[in-house]
């Protein structure tokens, strides 16, 4: 018969274990723990309040302990507060990070989403200051690269700027028409009703939510005749435009609210406000985030979320962010042709930071392929006669120069070119779809960035530095939404969604400094275990050799 270990769940311990015995030494809840610990509990406890001697009431959780446990739940792919609250009650690991203590979901919550917001920002600092003090990152070389990311919201409730703006006319055009409606039925009962003194019409534009409601309200006023309601067919036509005009006045109001949660933006999400409609990987439209990461090494050191689609416009908070944070400007910056626009160039320029940004057009430039022959990049300009040379051999010349502004308020002059002799051409079709002939729209401030940008991409180390740009920064959320199964968001708002982005962010920098504790425990393990079997070498040959010369003597 087989012989087992004794198994007995009910077999007590005389000396129970403490929890610290069951963490390994080297488990990324050490690492998370240490660090939180030599943060300031001032910084950490900022949000709060206390009452007059601190008396009265439940006293709060500590934030360390908080913060501690909701950064190594991010880590742990764990992001709902009623996971957290569980593994608080389950987990070895959270009990040891927590001292034991069992805050609900409905805390855990509150922590995150409110007393941390404004903090988690300071904290990600702190952290960099950490590494920075022990060389593992130095912010010379850093990499950028963005991505999108799902909102908490309602994909089939969206608000688009061009509707708002057509239901207002409508509603305006459709109120004109009933305040004439009325004026007529008012004229033709005058010696009843008396004179209402309606809102000038004027242009429909101008009528607001006052005028409609107070339009209504005079209405309702002057159909009280001996303090019963006019019954005649006037009346009831009045009474309904009244109701009307009630109805109206709320919609408009409906509208100008919309527009303010909009604030210039062409979309946005009535579930989450902050969130605008962008083109996922997957090339659906839903409500969601640009988030930017800039990594140095292993490392994340800096992140922002933009409400712009665009990465050249969402660029700039990365390196302001530095510069308020008295961190040093990097000197060399690495990223992909989604940032290769003008006003990115011109800004690192003035930065002194060296760009190794790829702009759209590179590969088509360097690309042999039919359906890129009249590419404006296929076009060969002439200084001296100021003039285009289009694969035909046609020319283009100077037709205007007119100034352009970006959203961000950045302004660039751009010059037009044309083709007069496109009608004969009988690849007219293929090269473009106006009955003018071709032009191109060009800053030549560019196109100076663009062939430095091309030169210095094509040397051994350009090169080599864009391979790298691959795996510095795109790992990033490719561990997010992969690894860690982060497709959306769990929180609403600009100022939330910022902080999940610094606690998942905090999070991979975490796993990254346990791994590289790990690998230095091992490599110095390895390394005096392999002393020892070179001292008992040495031994052995100091006593060989001992015996021997003994021997001879």
């Amino acid at each position: 018969m087989i012989k087992f270990k004794k198994y007995d769940q009910n077999e007590g311990l005389a000396l129970p274990p403490y929890l610290d015995e069951l963490i390994d030494p080297s488990h990324l809840v050490r690492v998370i723990s240490r660090l939180v610990d030599n943060m300031s509990l001032e910084m950490l406890s900022s949000r709060f309040r206390s009452n007059k001697n601190n008396q009265g009431g439940n006293q709060p959780y500590h934030p360390k302990m908080m913060l501690k446990v909701l950064i190594y739940s991010y880590s742990q792919g764990i992001y709902t507060c009623r996971q957290i609250a569980q593994q608080l009650r389950e987990n070895v690991h959270y009990m040891w990070l927590s001292g034991m203590q069992h805050p609900d979901f409905r805390t855990i919550n509150r922590y995150r989403s409110h007393y941390f917001v404004d903090l988690l920002p300071r904290v990600f600092t702190e952290m960099l200051y950490v590494l920075r003090e022990h060389k593992l990152i130095d912010l010379n070389r850093v990499f950028v690269d963005g991505t999108k990311i799902t909102a908490d919201a309602n994909k089939h409730k969206i608000i688009w700027h061009k509707n708002v703006k057509r239901y207002q006319a409508q509603l305006r055009e459709r109120v004109s028409k009933l305040f004439a409606e009325i004026e007529s039925l008012n004229i033709s009962e005058m010696e009843r009703y008396g004179e209402l003194d309606l809102p000038e019409r004027g242009e429909s534009s101008e009528l607001s939510i006052q005028d409609l409601e107070e339009a209504s309200s005079r209405l309702t006023k002057i159909l009280e005749v001996d303090g019963r309601q006019s019954k005649t067919e006037v009346g009831k036509k009045l009474r309904k435009a009244s109701r009307q005009l009630k109805e109206d006045a709320k919609k408009l109001k409906q509208y100008e609210e919309q527009e303010d949660i909009l604030s210039g933006r062409n979309s946005a999400s009535k579930t989450d406000n902050g969130a605008p409609v962008m083109k996922m990987k997957n090339d659906e439209l839903r409500p969601g985030y640009n988030i930017q990461s800039m990594t140095d090494g292993e490392f994340i050191v800096g992140t922002s979320v933009s409400q712009n689609a665009n990465d050249g416009s969402s660029f700039k908070p990365l390196i302001e962010d530095m510069e308020s944070n008295n961190l040093p400007l990097p000197t060399e910056i690495c990223a992909d042709a989604g940032y290769g626009h003008e006003e990115v160039y011109d800004y690192l320029e003035r930065n002194d930071i060296t760009a190794y940004v790829k702009y759209p057009s590179l590969h088509v430039e360097k690309s042999n392929e039919a359906k890129y022959r009249f590419h404006y990049s296929k076009f060969v300009y002439h200084k001296e006669q100021d003039v285009f040379i289009c694969p035909l051999n046609k020319e283009l010349r100077y037709y205007e120069t007119f100034e352009e502004q970006t959203a961000s308020g950045y302004k660039t002059e751009k010059r037009v070119y044309r083709c007069s002799d496109c009608n004969g051409c009988k690849f007219k079709d293929n090269c473009t779809q106006s009955k003018e002939g071709r032009s191109l729209t060009v800053s030549f401030k560019l196109r100076g960035y663009q062939e430095e940008i091309k030169e210095r991409l094509s040397t051994d180390y350009g090169a080599s530095l864009y391979r790298e740009r691959g795996f510095r920064s795109e790992t990033v959320f490719g561990d997010w939404k992969h690894n860690r199964k982060f497709g959306r968001f769990h929180l609403r708002g600009l100022p939330k969604v910022t902080a999940e982005v610094i606690l998942l962010s905090l999070a991979y920098n975490f796993r990254k400094l346990a791994r590289i504790i790990v690998n230095l425990s091992l490599f110095f393990d390895n390394f005096l275990r392999k002393l020892g079997s070179l001292q008992l070498e040495v031994t052995l040959i100091q006593n060989s050799y001992k015996q021997n010369r003994n021997y001879a003597f």
